[in-house]
């Protein structure tokens, strides 16, 4: 069975599901499509719900052609029926059935009985099309979130991470293990969402339960902060983000993480304002550091000791700060950033 989804014109489509799956499947259909000799008849037919293999080509020319040699034999059928889908006058998705050389090919009440499931499989198509495009969407914003120089950690209802970007999992990190502590470790190796904020998520999803179980629904003002005990600035701000009334997942937990307000590593005093963070999303997490160092006036030598980095790799850390960010000198970067 295949299931071919996202059409291009009458092409081949996009992305195919295959029952039971084949290895490459993007480069074997593509190069499949390209002999396909079914694509000219459903093209002359459009609006064509369904048609048997046979119909197209009988089945003694079929097994002589090159698309038999090179696609259907290795796949191990010989005849098969599919049901299309249209959006206008284009397939969205096409449903096949295949059969072995040994099979008989698909009686009068069989064509009936898949004839009836024909509706129930466009429901299910349109389902899947669905969840596809929106796990693409999320997968897009995802990515964009991930390189935000701004610390983002979501929890599903029962505090599950559902998603953490690069700086949530430094954040937790330097929450966890303290500024240097957190330099010794990859953040994604040690993460773990600090006790302090869990516990601060836990009595707000209490509180919205309690208020209403039937109905878990955020209402404003269900927002909580929570500071470091001991690192001074240092807070992570817990909001509630609500479906629908009528949907049956439950709300989720997004935590921000603010290390803006939080004293330098080195010991310094934080920037009054925070940096933009168009500014600052081109650069990793150690090149957006020693941006802000530099902010905020320290030397490379400074940076270094507080880093305990060499001043070479400050300097070529700076140097691709530069190169990403479009700018010649120190003081366009300060300039930028404060």
């Amino acid at each position: 069975m295949t299931l071919f989804l996202g059409h291009i014109g009458m092409g081949e489509a996009r992305v195919v599901f295959t029952d039971p799956p084949i290895a490459d499947a993007a480069r074997w259909y593509a190069e499949r499509g390209k002999e396909n000799p079914f694509s000219p008849y459903i093209a002359a037919h459009r609006g064509l719900r369904h048609y048997r293999f046979e119909d197209v080509v009988p089945p003694a020319a079929f097994r002589r052609s090159d698309f038999y040699r090179r696609f259907a034999e290795p796949e191990g059928w010989d005849k098969g029926l599919s049901f299309l889908y249209w959006q206008r006058s284009e397939v969205k998705a096409m449903f096949s059935v295949y059969r072995a050389p040994a099979q008989p090919d698909f009686s009068a009440a069989e064509l009936d009985a898949l004839a009836y499931l024909y509706p129930f499989i466009g429901t299910a198509i349109d389902r899947v099309r669905l969840l596809h495009s929106e796990r693409l969407a999320r997968r897009g914003l995802e990515e964009f979130n991930k390189r935000l120089p701004v610390g983002l950690v979501t929890l599903d209802w029962d505090l599950r991470v559902v998603f953490a970007n690069t700086e949530g999992l430094n954040a937790c990190a330097q929450w966890n293990l303290g500024p240097a502590g957190a330099r010794i470790y990859k953040s994604r190796d040690c993460f773990t969402v600090p006790p302090d904020v869990l516990a601060a998520v836990r009595r707000l999803r209490t509180e919205i339960e309690r208020r209403n179980p039937k109905d878990l629904q955020a209402q404003i003002g269900d927002v909580t902060q929570v500071a470091h005990a001991r690192q001074p600035g240092f807070v992570a701000t817990v909001s509630v983000s609500n479906n629908p009334s009528h949907a049956l997942a439950k709300p989720r937990f997004l935590v921000v993480f603010d290390t803006w307000r939080a004293a330098a590593q080195s010991g310094a005093a934080a920037p009054a304002r925070r940096p933009s963070p168009a500014a600052l999303r081109e650069l990793t997490p150690r090149e957006r550091e020693i941006a802000l160092l530099v902010a905020e006036g320290h030397s490379n030598a400074e940076i270094a000791a507080a880093l305990s980095k060499s001043v070479l790799t400050i300097k070529t850390q700076l140097n691709a700060v530069f190169r990403k960010l479009g700018l010649r000198r120190r003081a366009q970067l300060i300039a930028l950033l404060r």
